[in-house]
């Protein structure tokens, strides 16, 4: 009797320690897996950061400003271009004065009282 209770005893003890491997080689695949994951991570919050800080650049005004000017011919308005209000009550009845036709048509056009001209939808 006591030789079977050995028997078993060491037949229970391989099978705890081949349950043991089993759970130790599982924890070291999770850990490397877990270490890759860590370091994908920190490679697209670096891709992230210089994302960030391409698109501050994009949107810097200084920036934009320049390549208005080069590509697009752009100037800064002078004080010379602004109005008044006095000014610009003048501009826009000038305006209509010299077109009243096409501006009541536009007008008409905005607010939806006449069909789209043809070509438009």
């Amino acid at each position: 009797m006591m030789r079977l209770v050995v028997i078993l005893c060491l037949i229970g003890g391989l099978a705890m320690l081949g349950a043991l491997y089993v759970a130790k080689t599982g924890v070291d695949a999770s850990q490397a897996r877990l270490a890759s994951l860590q370091a994908e991570l920190a490679r697209e919050r670096d891709r992230i950061n210089t994302l960030t800080a391409n698109i501050a650049h994009l949107e810097d005004p200084e920036h934009l400003r320049m390549l208005a000017r080069t590509h697009l011919g752009f100037e800064p308005v002078s004080s010379a271009q602004e109005l008044t209000l006095a000014e610009l009550a003048q501009v826009r009845a000038e305006a209509e004065r010299m077109a009243p036709q096409a501006s009541q048509a536009a007008q008409a056009r905005w607010q939806g009282d006449l069909p789209p001209t043809r070509g438009r939808p």
